[in-house]
């Protein structure tokens, strides 16, 4: 059984006496022990969100809870409770890499020992052995964020939230920052990840939320959010050499068909209708056929859906009060 841990409810932000929004009436609730993934193009008040739910920013209106309480009213027990590791650069460049995260340590509350401890096991987990004893301004951008990441991991949290937290690292060690994140969400900690990386993120998250320019456009279980967008599956094919039109003409009786290049398309078919197609496929053009592929749609899939969807409602809106104003 779920049981709620944020409850945002509400929630708006303007800026310059009202006149830039951030968020606007946005309410969901985050579950703990969850991993809620907050995607969204730069500017669509993801982190203005993420500010207000830890209480560093003060909603203009509406409310956000923690177990049951307002955010606001709890500052210390959320700045205990809650590691938040923003995009902002770190503040202790003049401190050594080990020094960064046993103080935050120590600044959590934690014993000397345990501090100490708890320090070599990040450092080695996140792979940081060889830059331990040098200042942070001398690090590269991808160490900076691991060490980053390390302050952020100390002191065992009961809520870790992550704004963008691969960005700068190469395919390992983004992969090795997932391990992590997955590996304290399974020993009990609830998880918000705010990033752009969908792809990814989609191997992670237990429920995606949709922002875009303030609005909360789509909450929703990963695979329930495909079904509620497209359920169709989706079809790669590559040919061995240029395909004619007559190839592509007749498999559009089973769904929508886009050309990718001169030796491959793309089919969306319902689910009912593979079976039929990928038989004509293999009985009347398998010698032409390098190979395929057949995939329900994406995380990225969906975004996009929810995005252009959610462009296209704007511009109506636009027009309607433009033509409100005309009249």
């Amino acid at each position: 059984m779920t049981q709620a841990l944020f409850e945002i409810e509400m929630v708006s932000k303007t800026y310059k006496n009202g006149t830039v929004r951030a968020n606007e009436d946005i309410s969901f609730v985050i579950n703990k022990g969850e991993i809620l993934g907050l995607l969204g193009p730069n500017g669509a008040g993801k982190s203005t969100l993420i500010k207000q739910i830890v209480a560093h920013v003060k909603p203009t209106s509406g409310e956000v809870r923690y177990e049951g309480k307002s955010v606001l009213k709890q500052l210390k027990q959320i700045a205990k409770d809650v590691a938040y590791y923003s995009q902002e650069p770190n503040s202790l460049t003049s401190l050594k890499v080990r020094e960064a995260i046993y103080f935050t340590g120590r600044l959590r509350g934690m014993k000397r020992k345990a501090a100490k401890d708890e320090t070599e096991t990040l450092i080695e987990e996140l792979e940081l052995t060889e830059v331990a004893n040098k200042q942070l301004k001398n690090l590269s951008g991808g160490q900076k964020r691991l060490t980053g990441l390390g302050t952020t991991l100390i002191g065992n949290a009961k809520v870790y939230i992550f704004d963008e937290p691969t960005n700068e690292l190469d395919p390992k060690k983004r992969r090795l920052v997932w391990d992590i994140i997955q590996k304290r969400n399974r020993d009990g900690a609830t998880v918000i990840l705010v990033t752009h990386n969908i792809l990814e993120a989609e191997q992670v998250v237990d429920r995606v939320a949709v922002v875009n320019h303030g609005r909360l456009l789509a909450i929703n279980h990963v695979g329930e959010l495909k079904d509620e967008v497209d359920q169709r599956l989706k079809c790669e094919v590559t040919t061995k050499r240029s395909f004619d039109n007559e190839l592509l003409e007749k498999l559009k009786k089973w769904g929508t068909a886009t050309t990718v290049s001169d030796q491959r398309f793309r089919l969306l078919i319902s689910k009912e209708d593979a079976p039929s197609m990928l038989t004509y496929l293999n009985q009347t053009y398998g010698n032409s056929v390098l190979n395929y592929s057949i995939v329900p749609p994406s995380l990225e899939d969906v975004y996009f859906h929810i995005d252009r969807d959610q462009e296209l409602e704007t511009k109506e809106e636009v027009k309607s009060h433009a033509a409100a104003i005309d009249s």
